[in-house]
């Protein structure tokens, strides 16, 4: 069974790229498109990993990563931050509440996002 990862972006066309070049990789890819929706699939479908952007509509992806761990499964998810920019305090939380990495979207080429995803979970 391939590994799911669910990607957490209110941008739909780099969400819609980065979840298209992790199906290419052979992932099963979910997508939601703000932190609430974003919550409610990650405790619906537990994913191996988590994409979430920081910055979003309704619940960004802070609220969303405190509303996670409160979770029994949520407490344990795996979770990659993406941010547009350097956020150091929003990244500094992130990582203190257990995010593994952060990745700056801008820096980043697909190929090499989909290694980082690799690197933390392992093929599909």
């Amino acid at each position: 069974m391939a590994k799911h990862i669910l990607v957490i972006d209110d941008e739909q066309d780099p969400r819609s790229a980065l979840a298209q070049g992790l199906r290419n990789e052979g992932y099963e890819v979910t997508e939601a498109g703000d932190g609430e929706e974003g919550l409610a699939k990650a405790l619906e479908i537990k994913p191996d990993l988590i994409m979430l952007d920081i910055v979003m509509p309704k619940m960004d992806g802070l609220q969303m990563l405190q509303a996670l761990r409160e979770d029994e499964w949520g407490k344990n998810a795996q979770i990659l931050m993406l941010t547009v920019r350097e956020e150091m305090s929003g990244l500094s939380k992130a990582i203190e509440l257990g995010a593994l990495d952060y990745l700056i979207k801008t820096n980043w080429k697909l190929h090499e996002i989909v290694e980082k995803v690799r690197e933390k979970i392992g093929t599909p």
